[in-house]
């Protein structure tokens, strides 16, 4: 059973209050409901007491208002999950209020899958400050140096499988100059990656849930900025307290990138636990490969963390398997086989390809991957 969360619910409305409580009594998490009011000052007892809310549920009616009562609640009791909800879809008035210190911002009427996520991710938040280290959320990166070796398929769609698994699961796009993952979901994020450019010393784990995308699977998605190169001025200082908030907030973070080996991949490499390399059984994929496993080897990140995936696999290749390995003396952790017209109509249709074809066999190989993953996560050794 999971652990029951109490929730404090402010909003002047006494429909909307009935309608969220409604919907509290509806989410799979259990919830206790300590109290309902209709503004911030007759909720102050309970916020004051020794045994406050985990959650606040609090109504903005004007950014004014949502500022003042997030900054009033938080300098009393930081340790408290702060949902905003509004009927205002603006951005300006979302990432204001996530920056006053709001976890969560909720648009009215509230859906209640979205509901139940946010729940999740505070629950997931108070349990991870109680548990111990191995209670961390796990980060997968995918990377390949070079474009068209599948790393934003397989980073979709395993994150996908994982979702649909249970594991409340990131998605992260960072890569500098080919940010594929808004176009693979159809998503048009109102925030990505380019929001924490210059934001040092300001993102919070509220700043980083507050810029992320929910997608109809359930996964959590900072995308990639649209323009090219716009991020390139994010520091791998950032990069290290971006990875270490998210472990915080979710089970299993899968990170798309590429490029050379920057400051920046490789801080994304040492904020991970594990490094899947895609490429294609072709000699110049193979070429580069080995000599980039070489680096990274140099670099401290061997064949224990990373692992070579064959993509678009074909068993009467030209190259086999067994040739590939001598060529990169390393293993070959799992293979993809080839499916170009199933992946090109999920693209098109901004759907993972798991969840478009769940009986083709490259949605079993890529279940498949998601188990190897987490068997080898799971092992300790990382």
């Amino acid at each position: 059973m999971p652990n029951l969360l109490t929730v404090l619910l402010i909003n002047s409305d006494s429909g909307s209050r009935a309608a969220i409580t409604a919907l509290l009594a509806r989410c799979r998490r259990p919830v206790e409901l300590s109290a309902t009011t209709g503004a911030l000052q007759e909720a102050m007892k309970h916020i004051e007491s020794e045994t406050p809310p985990q959650v606040v549920i609090l109504e903005a009616h004007s950014i004014a208002q949502g500022v003042r009562d997030v900054s009033t609640i938080r300098a009393i009791n930081p340790q408290t999950m702060i949902m905003v909800t509004s009927e205002e879809k603006h951005p300006d008035w979302i990432l204001t209020l996530i920056r006053a210190g709001a976890g969560e911002y909720l648009t009215t009427p509230i859906i209640l899958d979205e509901l139940e996520d946010a729940l999740e991710r505070a629950a997931g938040m108070f349990e991870r400050r109680v548990g111990a280290e191995d209670a961390r959320g796990k980060v997968i990166t995918v990377f390949n140096p070079s474009g068209g070796m599948g790393t934003t398929t397989i980073a979709v769609n395993l994150a996908a499988t994982l979702v649909g698994k249970g594991e409340l699961t990131a998605l992260l796009d960072l890569n500098p100059f080919s940010s594929d993952i808004s176009a693979f979901l159809d998503l048009n994020a109102a925030y990505t990656l380019s929001s924490i450019q210059g934001a040092e010393g300001r993102i919070d784990a509220s700043f980083l849930t507050g810029i992320m995308t929910r997608h109809t699977s359930g996964i959590k998605v900072l995308c990639g900025a649209e323009e090219v190169g716009v991020t390139t001025g994010i520091t791998p200082n950032q990069i290290l307290n971006l990875l270490t908030l998210i472990r915080g907030q979710f089970g299993v973070t899968v990170i798309d990138t590429g490029g050379s080996l920057s400051e920046r991949v490789l801080e994304t490499f040492n904020g991970s636990d594990l490094i899947l390399y895609p490429l294609t059984l072709t000699l110049p994929a193979l070429n580069n490969a080995r000599r980039y496993l070489k680096s990274l080897n140099y670099h401290g990140f061997g064949p224990e963390r990373v692992k070579v995936l064959v993509n678009r696999y074909l068993p009467k290749d030209d190259i086999r398997l067994t040739d590939a390995e001598k060529i990169l003396g390393v293993n070959i952790f799992h293979t993809i086989p080839n499916s170009y017209v199933e992946i090109k109509e999920s693209i098109y249709k901004g759907t993972p390809l798991v969840t478009c074809f769940p009986r083709s066999p490259v949605t079993k190989a890529l279940t498949d991957l998601a188990g190897h993953v987490m068997t080898e996560l799971s092992s300790g050794s990382h």
